[in-house]
Order: C-alpha cells, then sequence, then structure tokens
C-alpha cells in the first residue's frame, strides 16, 4: 500500500468517525428537545386540569348556595311556587273533567241562596204582588223594592204592605224610605226604590244579599231572581244591554211579579232592582221588542245614602 493511498483511507475514516458523531449528537439534542416539550406539555396540561377542578369546585359551591337561598326567603317562596305550579300540572287532567260538574253544582248552589234571599211582597191596597231582597245595611236588616210597589194611596189610606212566603204571610212591613215617580222628570232619572222593614223587629232573615261594588260591564251575564204571577222564587238570567241614567237594561223574560226583584252577579252580589217593562217597536204593524228597566247599582247606593 502506497503511502497516499494509508492518508486517504485514513482522511476518509476520520471524515465518517466526526459525521457520525455529529449526528448522534444531533439525535441527542432533538430527544432532549422533544422531552423537554413534552415535558412542558405535560405541565401545561396539569394546570388546566387544576384549574377545570377549581372551576368545578367554584360551580357546586355556588350551586349548594343557591339551593340555600332557594330554601329561604324568596327563594323558598319561588321554590314553593314551582312546586305548587307541578302539583296543579299532575292533577290538571284530573281537574278538567271534573271541572263542568263542579260549575253545575256551584251554580244550582248559587241559585238556591239566591231563592232565599228574594222575597214576597203583597200591597193589599193596591191588590198587588211583587217581589223584593233581603239585605244588611249598618247592622239592621231591610227590604229593597221597587218604588212603585207602594205608588197606590187610596182614600187618604196608607199602603198595607205585608211580606209573604208560599203565600203565607209572614210580617207586616213599614216603609223606611220611599223614592218612585217625579213626573216632571225624564222617566229615566227616576229611582223607583222602595225600602222597608218588618214590623216584628226581632224577625231576622237567614240569608241576605250585598250590594256589588261596580256595576257590570255591557254583556255581562247576570241573574233575575223574582216571583212572576205569584211563582214563587223563579230564576232566570238574562245579559246587560246598556245603561240610561238610573237603570241599567237586560234581556230575559221578567213578567208582572218580578217588579222589586234582585238582578244578581254570577257572584252572587246585587247588581239593581227589577222596575218595568220597556217595548222597542220601530214599525206599528210588528210584535214590539222587550227589554227590562233595572234600577242600576250606584241609583241604589245614592238612595240608601241617610238610611239610619
Amino acid at each position: 500500500m502506497t503511502k497516499a493511498r494509508a492518508i486517504l483511507i485514513a482522511t476518509l475514516i476520520v471524515l465518517i468517525t466526526l459525521n457520525g458523531y455529529f449526528i448522534i449528537k444531533d439525535i441527542k439534542n432533538e430527544i432532549n428537545i422533544n422531552r423537554t416539550t413534552i415535558q412542558n406539555s405535560n405541565t401545561i396540561a396539569e394546570k388546566n386540569i387544576k384549574i377545570l377542578q377549581n372551576r368545578i369546585q367554584e360551580l357546586q359551591d355556588e350551586t349548594k348556595k343557591t339551593d340555600t337561598k332557594l330554601l329561604t326567603g324568596q327563594g323558598k317562596i319561588k321554590l314553593m311556587i314551582v312546586e305548587k305550579e307541578n302539583n296543579l300540572k299532575k292533577s290538571f287532567k284530573t281537574s278538567i273533567r271534573n271541572l263542568p260538574g263542579q260549575i253545575k253544582i256551584d251554580r244550582i248552589a248559587l241559585e238556591q241562596k239566591l231563592m232565599q234571599i228574594n222575597i214576597r211582597v203583597n200591597n193589599n191596597t193596591a191588590g198587588a204582588l211583587g217581589s223584593g231582597v233581603s239585605i244588611k245595611y249598618k247592622g239592621k236588616f231591610y227590604i229593597l223594592t221597587a218604588g212603585h210597589m207602594a205608588d197606590v194611596i187610596e182614600n187618604g189610606e196608607q199602603n198595607k204592605l205585608e211580606l209573604c212566603e208560599n203565600e203565607m204571610k209572614i210580617c207586616d212591613l213599614e216603609i223606611v224610605k220611599h223614592d218612585f215617580k217625579d213626573t216632571n222628570a225624564v222617566p229615566t232619572k227616576n229611582t223607583d226604590l222602595l225600602l222597608l222593614r218588618s214590623k216584628n223587629e226581632s224577625l231576622v232573615p237567614r240569608f241576605y244579599v250585598d250590594i256589588e261594588s261596580s256595576e257590570p260591564i255591557l254583556g255581562t251575564e247576570v241573574y233575575i231572581v223574582g216571583n212572576p204571577m205569584g211563582l214563587d222564587d223563579a230564576v232566570s238570567m238574562g245579559r246587560v244591554i246598556k245603561f240610561i241614567d238610573n237603570f241599567m237594561y237586560i234581556t230575559d223574560s221578567i213578567y208582572f211579579g218580578n217588579s222589586g226583584g234582585g238582578v244578581y252577579s254570577t257572584e252572587g252580589k246585587l247588581l239593581g232592582i227589577v222596575s218595568h217593562m220597556q217595548p222597542i217597536q220601530p214599525y206599528k204593524d210588528i210584535p214590539p221588542y222587550m227589554i227590562y228597566g233595572i234600577v242600576r247599582m250606584n241609583t241604589i247606593r245614592e238612595f240608601m245614602k241617610g238610611v239610619e
């Protein structure tokens, strides 16, 4: 082997060795870099996990606080309302099935009460009969009826008024206040009211009615109770169609004997007193259409002022 060839071979060996060294060094550096990256990633992941765990704990603490708030003060009321609503929803299907029957029972019970409040008033002087309503005013019991029930006085005689039930006399009645007709006034500005009381002060009605606090709106359904043609405690229903001055006008089948009877809301409060029939006849060749004048609630309240 020549010297030059030996030198060449030695040089190649050195170069190969150096190249291998640098390759191994690069690999080690790469491994170290990757290891550092992984370690950093793990550290970041651990931090994120810890942050999430802390947030979860915070949310759990907030939930506990909210639960505590729900059980105290307004929160407790809200919780009770929610529970009430849930109970109502559960019972809704059963309730809706029973609703028509319950409404019917409530209506029958109210009608029976209104029949007890209704009374029969006889005017023996005029030979007339009508209806009346038992009321309580300032702690005393009265009978409110139509003013024209005491309108007839013959030969200077006072009206002989009596309370009857099933055609049997219960007691004599005396006039407390009477306001019927002013011939100079517009008819709708009359009041047509009469307040009576029993001459027997120990006689106290078992049932009486309160006057409604506000007047009905047009179209409102109302009860009418009276004694048409002497038929005791007849109950019917109508609707409010108009207000004119002291009167409310309704549709119904009122007849002679209903005068002085009560008109009531569907809650059983007094809305008015039956006064008169009003025919509407646009053409003389056709039968008139009848509507019925009821002394309205506001007029009744005004009439009762000053009564002791």
